[in-house]
């Protein structure tokens, strides 16, 4: 896994260096997409992308983008802001030269709907865990009970869009971009759920059988955020060092 996030991280720079030409030309020979699956999805109406951090997902979308804007679409992802403003701003300046437009999480459910309506795919990631536990549903993945994110299902649900899981793997200097698994457009709570579970299981089949291809680092079992804090002052401490270790 360090190996592929290494080199993710020199891909990512020779992208940013790269000139327009030399980069679409590199997109275009060392990536690859199911196009057939997009095209399918995209005669249905509108389309959610489940994402993950997987291979080398700058490289995923900036392909994905390219083949959308051959359709006359645009492709959105829904991005927490790095906590380096410098690394944050150098990111959304790239993915903006790459064709790919950023929604951040306040107010990203109305935001992604707007986008949706008027074309473009969006895309979300399901591979972390939730700020806040009422926006989460459990699921077992990897052996252990996680929390999935609804909002993907969600926005697909409100947009009565079809949900497609994607991931990414690398073989030498060539990226593949697949679908997992293609999702109706849930029409209910209990299709919400279900959409957000059958996601997470198609990842975890993937991940199992590609797991250098996945970003290990985050804590995917832990609490979610408004937990984690909730816990941080509720738990006796006779000492702020305490709190932190609590939180």
């Amino acid at each position: 896994m360090y190996a592929s996030l290494g080199r993710g991280v020199f891909e990512l720079l020779w992208l940013a260096g790269a000139g327009d030409a030399r980069r679409a030309r590199a997109i275009e020979e060392h990536v690859t997409l199911d196009a057939a699956a997009l095209d399918r999805a995209l005669a249905r109406g509108p389309v959610v992308l489940c994402a993950s951090h997987t291979g080398n997902w700058e490289l995923a979308a900036a392909a994905a983008a390219k083949a959308l804007a051959e359709r006359g679409r645009r492709l959105v992802v829904v991005a927490k802001p790095f906590s380096s403003p410098g690394f944050d701003a150098f990111c959304t300046h790239l993915r903006a030269r790459l064709g790919v437009g950023t929604i951040r999480p306040a107010g990203a459910l109305a935001a992604a709907r707007r986008a949706l309506a008027g074309g473009a795919c969006v895309a979300l990631p399901i591979d972390q865990v939730p700020d806040r536990a009422t926006h989460a549903i459990e699921a077992r993945f990897l052996g252990a009970t996680a929390l999935v994110d609804r909002a993907p299902a969600v926005l697909a649900r409100r947009a009565a869009a079809s949900m497609l899981v994607v991931a990414g793997s690398r073989a030498g200097s060539a990226h593949r971009v697949e679908v997992l698994a293609v999702l109706d457009p849930p029409r209910s709570h209990g299709d919400v759920a279900r959409a957000a579970t059958c996601a997470t299981a198609a990842l975890e089949g993937f991940v199992r059988r590609d797991p250098a291809a996945w970003m290990w680092l985050h804590r995917r079992w832990r609490a979610p955020r408004d937990r984690l804090i909730e816990s941080a002052w509720t738990t006796p401490s006779s000492s702020p060092a305490g709190a932190s270790r609590a939180a």
